[in-house]
This record gives structure tokens, sequence and C-alpha cells, in this order.
């Protein structure tokens, strides 16, 4: 008896411990059984709808830590994924993009690190603050005191020229030069000789603007784009920091000197970066010279030429740069900001606080320096790398249901030029999905976007395509249903809403024996506390019995020979 209550209350403490070991958590499946269900009987299939977005990152995680999608379709999921608690929230399952070479196929790349390029000796320079960045992915490649304070001087009209052609759809729009565009300059600073009420072309001052340096020009400019210089200064600094240029504080728009008027040679090559991505911005700061056409005040053409001497012909020259905008005052001394290209690969340069014709000679060392790094081009998204299938819901009598699914992957392969030394798991991915889509969807239709980074600056981006298609469910459907003598439970019982990123269950309320709190929780409770009352009352009646005997024997002793035990 003894071993028997043992054994129950054993099993009455190990069989909770059992059930929860397994770590049982709903799948995906036991709804869709009862999905088949009203599935059956209505030709169709409900779950909840949502429309909200997430966004997640995440780390390097080792490649074979895979998380798999909880649906039966083969889906190709080959992300490392972060931890459960990351997974698991209450938005419900969203994939984590890892980081480096864990997004790549094991079958497709290898993951051998390249060899060692040659080591080339660091570029000789004077420049007190230097930076050598790729233009296509924001890559510093190399850099001295690049994130220092400096004074930019004429360089600024960079941002000022960035902003016009952000903000001036029309470049034959007409700018008159107001009495503070024309007066508030220095006398011996450049300019062109604007008079006031004369009128140019947004196209023509942006050449006044990058060729000759004219501060007159970008006076004229700001305010015709935020009609007064502070509402601009206030524009370029908001456009610097959200460019990254966190480290940049401007005061006007021509780099006029300024106590607080300062940037770094960092950010001068980010904003540089964000403006040769017009083609308007190269085609100016690639020209050699510009007539400006006869004006309201002014009967003669008014000749251009470009003060950058890395495009002129002379000792500077060289062909492989496209263009920039040189910069000099007291305080700031030369300045030079530089676009180059060669064999596909582009680069910004960018000197600050150098003397005389330092600044010439140091960019084209730079120059040379960037170029002759060793490039290759490596994979750093694989289109058929990640596939997964987002849940499409739609409203029916007033309750998001679930009408199918649609397959998403990227559009296309992502390359890079990066160094042949560059570790790929410094890049940083960011995926933008919906958890739910509203129908109708279309093959084809943009669903998301994954974002790669690169020393947190966005390198590129691909899209995320619907592979398939998913039509809306017609309204008509329930109506129609009921006119035809069919069943009366034509839409969803209302129900609470289950936590986003479960499928919520089917008209059919769930049986009791099926119910999966009763089974997790209700029933293996219930189980133990049956068997410990069990065991008790096995106690108790063996201790009764054992007294008894005890009894018995004693009266037997204490009697002996004159009792007779009945």
């Amino acid at each position: 008896m003894r071993k028997i209550s043992a054994l129950l209350l054993c099993l009455a403490l190990v069989l909770p411990l059992t059930v929860y070991a397994n770590d049982y958590t709903p799948s995906e499946d036991y709804y869709d059984d009862y999905d088949d269900d009203y599935d059956h009987h209505y030709n169709y299939d409900y779950h909840d709808y949502g429309t909200e977005y997430d966004y997640y990152e995440a780390d390097y995680y080792e490649a074979d830590n895979y998380m798999q999608e909880p649906d039966t379709t083969p889906v190709r999921d080959h992300f490392a994924t972060a931890t459960i608690e990351d997974l698991h929230t209450s938005a419900g399952y969203m994939p984590i993009y890892a980081t480096g070479d864990s997004l790549l196929q094991e079958e497709a790349v290898s993951f051998e690190p390249p060899p060692s390029p040659p080591v080339i000796p660091p570029p000789r320079y004077t420049s007190a603050a230097t930076i050598i960045m790729d233009a296509d992915t924001g890559l510093v490649l190399y850099g001295s005191d690049h994130n220092t304070a400096h004074f930019p001087a004429s360089v600024t009209k960079v941002m000022t020229a960035l902003l016009v052609l952000e903000h001036v759809h029309d470049l034959s729009e007409r700018i008159e030069f107001s009495h503070n565009a024309v007066f508030s300059i220095p006398r011996n600073s450049s300019h062109i000789a604007m008079d006031v009420g004369e009128t140019l072309t947004v196209m023509q001052a942006l050449y006044g603007l990058m060729l000759s340096s004219a501060n007159e020009v970008s006076i004229a400019l700001a305010e015709h784009v935020a009609g007064t210089v502070y509402e601009f200064v206030d524009l370029m600094n908001r456009r610097a920091e959200s460019l990254g240029a966190t480290n940049t504080n401007f005061e006007n728009p021509s780099g006029l000197h300024g106590t607080m008027h300062i940037t770094t040679a960092y950010d001068m090559a980010l904003i540089m970066r964000e403006a040769v991505n017009h083609p308007v911005f190269v085609e100016v700061i690639s020209t050699l010279r510009y007539s400006i056409p006869p004006t309201e005040r002014q009967p003669y053409s008014r000749p251009l030429l470009n003060t950058n001497r890395l495009i002129q012909a002379g000792s500077y020259f060289n062909e492989w740069v496209v263009g920039g905008k040189t910069g000099w005052t007291h305080a700031a001394r030369h300045t030079l900001v530089t676009y180059a290209v060669r064999d596909g690969r582009r680069l910004i340069i960018v000197t600050l606080n150098s003397e005389g014709g330092g600044t010439f000679r140091d960019t084209l060392a730079l120059m040379s320096f960037g170029f002759s790094m060793p490039f290759e081009e490596r994979l750093v998204f694989e289109s058929g790398i990640y596939t997964r299938r987002v849940p499409v819901y739609q409203d029916i009598d007033g309750r998001p249901l679930n009408i199918g699914y649609v397959a998403v992957q990227a559009d296309d392969d992502l390359h890079f030029k990066l160094p042949a030394d560059f570790d790929i798991r410094e890049l940083r991915y960011e995926l933008s999905l919906p958890e739910r889509i509203a129908p109708p969807v279309l093959a084809g239709d943009i669903v998301g976007q994954v974002v790669v980074y690169i020393q947190n600056l966005r390198a590129g981006e691909l899209n995320l395509i619907a592979q398939n298609l998913v039509l809306s469910l017609p309204a008509s459907t329930h109506d129609d249903r009921h006119a035809a003598g069919g069943s009366e439970r034509t839409g969803p019982m209302q129900y609470a809403s289950p936590p986003m990123g479960y499928p919520s269950l089917t008209a059919y309320p769930t049986p009791i024996w099926a119910n999966e709190f009763l089974l997790t929780v209700v029933t293996p409770v219930a189980v133990s506390v049956l068997t410990i009352l069990i065991s008790v009352f096995f106690i108790i009646t063996s201790r009764k019995r054992r007294m008894r005997k005890v009894l018995k024997g004693n009266r037997r002793i204490r009697y002996y020979g004159s009792y007779r035990y009945k």
C-alpha cells in the first residue's frame, strides 16, 4: 500500500511537468482543422485581419539557427533569427532579419573569408581633415580627423544647391534679386555683379552658384525657396540632420564665415553623396564654362568659369574627376569637395583646412589611393533566399477574416561593390513587411521592402513582391447563401478577437474536448489533484489498518489466557 501511495504521489507531481515540458503552443494547424470544416461548408477560410506594420532589426546570429513558418507549405526562410521573446511579440510572429553571412545560401555563396589584399601605403596630404567615401554605399574607405569640426567656406553651397533641386521642380522659374540678396554680402566676396530687380532662371542661378561661387545668388535662391534666409538656413540644418550629418550647423547659405558655421569632412561627404544623385547637379559641377545671357539691367552676357582646377586644363587636371565645389575664407582656409568616377566606381573626396594648392594635391592623392583599393562585387542579398506567406484578410460582416495567403519574395538580387577585405557581417538589414494584407492583392504588387545598411547608412533596398493573386470575397456571398435556404450561420460568431498574429476560430465554437486551455492547464491540474486525494485516502486507510493490528496485539498480551479476543 505504501508503494502504491508513493507511486500515485509521484505521478501527480510528474504529470503536469510532462505536459508543460512539451512547451505546447497552439499551431496554425489546430485552427486549420476548424477552418477546413467551415471551408467545407462555405468554401471559404476566415481569419483575423490587421494592417499594422512592424520593423525589426537583429544582429548577426549563427547560420543554422533558423525559425520556420508554422504552416505546412514549403517555405524557405534561411534568415537567422533573434530570441524567441523578440519573435513572439504581441504583434504575432514576424521573422527577424539577421546580418551578414547567415543571409546567404551555403550552397550558393562561400563563407570562406577572401584572401588579404596587398597592403597599399596610405596617401600623403597636408589638409587638416580628409575623407574618402564610396558614393554607392556610403562606406568610409579612408579618413583623417573626418569627424572634427571645421569651417566649410563655400562648399556650403553644395547643400544650397541640393535644397534648390529638391524644392524647385521647374528650373525655368525666374528668381528676382532683392536688396538683401545684393547688399547683405561683403563687397570683396565672390559675386557675379547682380543688381536689385534683376532676374535669372533657377538653372542660370545654379551655374552662378556652383561655378563662380556667387554669394548674392545663394541669398536669392534661399529667399526663392523658403521666403527668408532664416527659414532656408533652418531647412539646411534639418536636411543635414536627416542625412546623418549630425555635427554640422549652418548659419547662412553662402558659406561666409560664422563662428558656429561648422561641419566635418564626413558630414560634407554625406551631403555631396546625396547631391550627386541629382543629374542636374552633376551636369552643373562638371561644366567648365557657362554664359548667362543679358538681363533686365545687364545688356551683356556674364561669362562664368569653373573654379575647380581638377577639371580645368593644367597640372591638376584629372580625367576621373567629374566635378566638385571649392571654398576659401581666412578662417576656413582652402576646402574642396570632389566627385570622381572610374570604371563604374564612384568616390567622394573631401579636404578641409588646407593651404594653397594643397587641397588639389591632397584630393588627387586621396583619389588615387581610393581607386587603387581592391574592390569586388559581392552578393549581399539573394532574392530566392527568403520567401514567406503573408495572410490576406477581409472585413466580413464587421469581423476581419482570412481569405487566403500571398507568397512574398524580393524582386531581384542585390550586389554591392565592396573592398576585398570587407567583412560582410558588418551589413545590417531592416525588414518592412505587413503582418496582414487587405485584398485584392495582384501578382507583382509591392507589399514590403528590405533595406541594407552599411555603417548605419542606407546603402540599398529591394522591394518585396507578391507572387500570386488573391481577390476579395464578394460582399453579397452571405446574403445569397441565406436566400438559397442555406444555414443561418452565414458569418462568424461575435467572439472576442484573439491576439494579433494568431488566426481566429471560424463560425463554429471550439468543442470543449478540443479546448487548448482545458487540455494544457485544467486537465493536468485536475488529474493531479484527484491523484493526490486518492493517495491521501490510501495513506489514511493503511494507517488505520496498522493501528488495528497494534491494538489487537496489545490486548492479547495483556489478557493472555483469560481474555478471548472476539
